[in-house]
């Protein structure tokens, strides 16, 4: 290894995580610069080792331990419908038919911004308890109305 190698560079003795609670690791250590998250976040793709990010002509791998994006915040209300925003920094309508929940796990589907394909984001504390506070128990369930369109929620 050349001596003049920066090692603090981009991908060379990084290993990146982004957890399972939306929370981006550099070996080990949690990154707090808001900027760096969302560039990460807007330039995820899947690679044949799993994912990647790409800025550049970099690319360094990253761990996900769930998803790709997380819903940090929600706004609106059932009647009128919600839009999500993303730790990618966008801000996207909620499509209530894509919703689905599975032991505490609530998530959505939301497009990739680069790739066309629509991924999974999982919602979050603050937002994942401000929309299931309008489910309603069914006979066999949860179910949440929103827009006039009805999602039921299986008991497991």
């Amino acid at each position: 290894m050349s001596a003049n190698l920066d090692s603090g560079l981009f991908g060379i003795y990084e290993d990146l995580i982004l957890t399972r609670n939306g929370i981006w690791l550099s070996n080990g250590e949690e990154i707090l610069h808001e900027r760096t998250k969302i560039a990460f976040a807007r330039n995820l793709f899947r690679c044949k080792e799993g994912f990647e990010i790409r800025l550049g002509q970099e690319k360094k791998y990253v761990h996900v331990e769930d998803t790709l994006y997380f819903v940090v915040r929600l706004e609106g209300d059932p009647m009128i419908g919600y839009s999500v925003e993303l730790n990618d920094g966008r801000t996207l309508e909620l499509e209530p038919e894509t919703l689905r929940y599975h032991r505490g796990r609530l998530t959505c589907r939301v497009p990739h911004p680069n790739e066309g394909t629509r991924e999974e984001a999982k919602f979050l504390t603050q937002a994942y308890y401000e929309i299931l506070r309008h489910l309603e128990k069914t006979s066999d369930g949860f179910s949440i109305t929103i827009e006039g369109k009805t999602v039921r929620f299986q008991e497991d």
